[in-house]
């Protein structure tokens, strides 16, 4: 069992208890709630308390979204803490994309002084009567799994490791602890000790075996079977047990609205990112954990098509209306119950099936590319851009992708190389997300590439300062179309064909006139280039990556790009 140094407060308390439960770093975005916090930073060198390192990151959503980043790149969650009601409220948006995508965070708020006098921590400033909320938790209770605020010093262990055993249990997501300052500050009770035993996380969920039995009953006299999949593991794990069942049952798979790519684009079963030429012959799919397998009023499965849905939540119980056609519902681990599956579905490939797929995708890959390497006048095409990427990326290379560039015209080594935003959408994720990557492993290429609003929404000063204060050698790729093509493509298919289709600009989705984003790069001392043509693309990406390797400087390159329909 470990020890631990006799703390002097709970803020030391909490900042040890942290570090024993694997948190790495604190994502700090500090205000007058955090004297207790910063002076237990102080004193643990005196002490040689093992506490996170505290990362200084001067907007809330940027410590979202590197913990976010962070995760995904190690799996491992982290915690932060903002400034009381405010700090929370700056940090929603990022806690509304974690909680959409399934990442643990250990989330911490202070909240105003509950005291006016006397006791240590009490009020000092108008602002402290300003920020109190009667329901401060409020703000984000419907996003976070659980959450408490500290009443007392003793509870400090037995909720960090609470908190910590919770926001790794499956479904992941993050949890909420809220930290009057008085609490924290008052002095931690002689005698008791602090190196009691962690929690211990649930163990994965396991399929029920008589539906597993079921499962591969159906895919395996199926004779058109289906895999829709959108995102997989830190470590790659479910990319290797599907791609084995997929190769070794002939059974396509396809990333409908990847947030992680599982599948190299080569394997001879990767089917590609739209289920619309699959669905409709499908006699059997299998959906693994897979929120929107497709867009009901644009797609369905053939007449006599049965669902099978697999996740540690089948159902996806958060979300109030999702209607999906769900003839078997196995709540398991992906990773398990694909290796279960794999287990039971006993019979010999269909080769003739086999083959026919593989010819099919190598098809739709050359077709792809060839349309993709016309794009490469100015404005170049998003496409070209995305060939362009994958030249660079390397079998370890990641592009965290926010309106930036289409995953199907990439060709991606493995798992893990095109993350995309969430569902929830909440823009300015993509470069935090990669400054998040770059901290937990500089020496691989990270890459953030999002659309010119997406940049502006990331808060990006905040951004270079920290990929600076930090040295996080990222590439960043703003796609400059100077409009929120997201919201005119909205317009034109609710409306294809109303008055706003017919404007040269719609109206509140131009973004003219455009900032200099070159300029805001360099007043973090990073390299930036502005790319007008995209045959001048190779060679100012080869020029980018030679800062960020031999200078481990933060590169942007600003790219005139035209706007897809």
């Amino acid at each position: 069992m470990m020890t631990f140094p006799v703390p002097t407060t709970a803020a030391e308390a909490l900042l040890m208890r942290l570090k024993v439960n694997g948190v790495d770093y604190l994502f700090g975005n500090a205000g007058t709630d955090f004297a207790p916090v910063i002076e237990a930073y102080a004193n643990a060198p005196l002490k040689n308390m093992p506490v996170p390192e505290p990362l200084v990151i001067p907007h809330e959503c940027a410590a979202i979204g590197m913990a976010h980043g962070y995760y995904l790149a190690t799996g491992r969650p982290q915690a932060a803490m903002v400034h009381v009601n405010v700090g929370l409220a700056n940090s929603v948006m990022g806690l509304i994309n974690m909680a959409s995508d399934n990442i643990p965070l250990f989330m911490m708020a202070g909240r105003t002084p509950l005291t006016e006098h006397e006791r240590t921590g009490a009020r000092m400033t108008p602002i402290q009567y300003g920020q109190e909320m009667r329901d401060q938790t409020g703000l984000i209770r419907d996003l976070v799994k659980w959450d408490y605020e500290l009443r007392y010093p003793e509870q400090v262990a037995g909720l960090v490791d609470r908190g910590m055993a919770i926001t790794k249990s499956a479904p992941a997501g993050p949890v909420y602890l809220g930290l009057p300052r008085e609490p924290l500050a008052e002095p931690w009770p002689d005698g008791l000790a602090i190196d009691n035993a962690l929690q211990a996380t649930p163990t994965r969920p396991a399929p029920d075996p008589e539906a597993v039995l079921q499962a591969a009953k159906w895919l395996g006299n199926a004779h058109h079977p289906l895999i829709i999949c959108q995102r997989g593991d830190p470590g790659g794990r479910l990319s290797q047990v599907l791609s084995d069942l997929a190769a070794k049952q002939a059974i396509p798979v396809v990333e409908n609205f990847s947030v992680q790519n599982l599948l190299p684009s080569a394997h001879p079963m990767q089917s590609g990112f739209d289920a619309g030429t699959w669905l409709k012959d499908a006699d059997i799919v299998l959906a693994i954990d897979t929120e929107v397998p497709w867009i009901q009023r644009h797609q369905s499965p053939g007449k006599g098509a049965k669902i099978i849905h697999l996740g540690v939540d089948p159902l996806f119980t958060r979300m109030p209306a999702r209607s999906y056609q769900n003839d078997l519902a196995i709540m398991s681990d992906p990773i398990t119950g694909i290796e279960a599956l794999a287990a039971a579905m006993t019979g010999t490939q269909n080769s003739e099936r086999f083959d026919t797929i593989k010819e099919k995708n190598k098809t739709r890959r050359d077709e792809a590319r060839a349309r993709a390497l016309k794009g490469d006048g100015s404005p170049m095409t998003p496409a070209y851009v995305a060939i362009c990427l994958s030249n660079i990326l390397g079998v370890d290379g990641r592009v965290f992708n926010e309106l930036g560039v289409p995953a199907p015209f990439m060709d991606l080594k493995g798992p893990n190389q095109v993350i995309s935003n969430p569902y929830s959408g909440g823009l300015g994720w993509g470069l935090p997300a990669a400054l998040g990557a770059s901290l937990a492993e500089p020496s691989r290429l990270n890459i953030a590439c999002v659309g010119d609003g997406s940049y502006i929404f990331a808060n990006p000063v905040a951004c270079h300062q920290i990929a600076e204060a930090h040295n996080l050698p990222v590439l960043i790729i703003v796609m400059n179309n100077g409009i929120w093509n997201a919201v005119r493509r909205a317009a034109r298919n609710v409306y294809p064909e109303g008055s706003a289709d017919k404007m040269n600009i719609m109206p509140l989705t131009s973004l003219q006139p455009m900032p200099d984003f070159c300029r805001i790069a360099e007043a973090s001392r990073g390299y930036a280039e502005r790319v007008e043509t995209g045959n001048e693309l190779p060679g100012a990406l080869d020029r980018a990556l030679n800062v960020i390797r031999k200078e481990k400087r933060h590169a942007l390159l600003e790219l005139k790009v035209a706007a897809p329909n």
